[in-house]
């Protein structure tokens, strides 16, 4: 029987009215714990194609035939390069037109290779990774030179209060932009895998038709006293930092007095001084304080946005041009010769 409101007595209504709240509150809490937060629905290419800022890393993608991997199950992360990275680059590889219009197979499969420097196999959120100093090994297979195996597919991260960096100037300007398949990090340059040594770097530069450049630290380097220096910058399974200085700054410690006229035992020490051999220490790395090299410590201090560095004596050297990077190590140059 259909009972109206004011045959129940008053204690009935109350209780029902109690109930009725419990049951409300319950279910609304229900609600809230069962939320799910649904996945992103788009994989890392279709996340790129709608965003206009990589439409020339997509053109890279699409010209590499890499648009089914990266659109694959992965997980990836992928270090994109925005349009303004790209832009830095020299022709065909700075715009999505010259891209789409390589037809040189060469060129291709260069513009494969720097693509697969960028993309990790895993997904790498910017919690992920670690404060410091790290490293990780990208999708680029290995070069092999002459039954050598180059170092040329590993990426070098620093994690500190300012931000993300690889291998030393290229910084993470977005971060963790989410996909179906990994994790998308917007970088402000294009990262390019190593292909030389410390050594070859140094004979490169000395030896080209215009401009040529640390040709009086190669002739120091080829002196027999500092022969195990040499050795360490050109082998491949060495992991080690290098101060160079530029012929201006050799000119500017010896004046009119020839390289020949430092002896020996003068000249390897100088040398020392300007090799890191604990790794890698690119300029994201850098704090000001003491750093040991092969002949005691050098000190380093801020200086702008940049760092000096000085030994013993002598006038603290700029660091010029910083994290170029090699296949056993980085290079910074400098503008004064460290001296003991």
């Amino acid at each position: 029987m259909f009972h109206s409101q004011a045959t129940f007595p008053l204690w009935r209504r109350l209780l029902l009215a109690l109930v009725m709240l419990v049951g409300f509150t319950a279910t609304s809490c229900d609600d809230d714990d069962d939320e799910v937060t649904t996945p992103p629905a788009q994989n890392i290419v279709q996340v790129a194609q709608g965003n206009p800022d990589f439409s020339i890393l997509v053109a890279a993608v699409v010209k590499a035939d890499l648009t089914t991997t990266l659109s694959g199950t992965g997980p990836f992360t992928v270090f994109a390069p925005t349009n303004a990275a790209f832009a830095k680059l020299s022709a065909p590889f700075n715009t999505a037109a010259s891209i789409t219009a390589i037809t040189d197979p060469a060129q291709i499969a260069t513009l494969r290779g720097i693509l697969l420097y960028h993309v990790l196999p895993a997904n790498v959120k910017a919690a992920d990774i670690a404060n410091g100093s790290s490293s990780a090994t990208t999708a680029r297979p290995q070069s092999t030179v002459g039954g050598v195996t180059l170092n040329d597919n590993t990426l070098y991260l620093t994690k500190n209060g300012t931000g993300v960096f690889i291998n030393g100037s290229t910084r993470v300007v977005t971060a963790d932009v989410a996909a179906s398949n990994g994790t998308i990090h917007a970088i402000d340059n294009v990262l390019m895998p190593p292909s030389q040594t410390i050594a070859q770097i140094v004979v490169a530069n000395a030896t080209r038709a215009t401009n040529p450049e640390f040709t009086l630290l190669l002739q120091a380097l080829q002196r027999p006293a500092a022969a195990a220096i040499l050795t360490a910058a050109g082998t491949q399974s060495t992991n080690v930092t290098v101060f160079a200085p530029t012929d201006a700054a050799f000119q500017a410690l010896l004046g009119n007095t020839p390289l020949s006229s430092v002896s020996d035992a003068d000249l390897t020490a100088i040398l020392s001084r300007h090799v890191i051999a604990t790794g890698r220490v690119f300029s994201s790395d850098l704090t000001p304080g003491t750093v040991p090299t092969l002949a005691g410590s050098v000190t380093v201090a801020a200086a702008g946005t940049g760092f000096t560095v000085r030994g013993g004596t002598g006038t603290a050297a700029n660091i010029t041009t910083a994290n170029i990077l090699a296949t056993n190590g980085v290079v910074h140059i400098i503008d004064q010769v460290i001296q003991p």
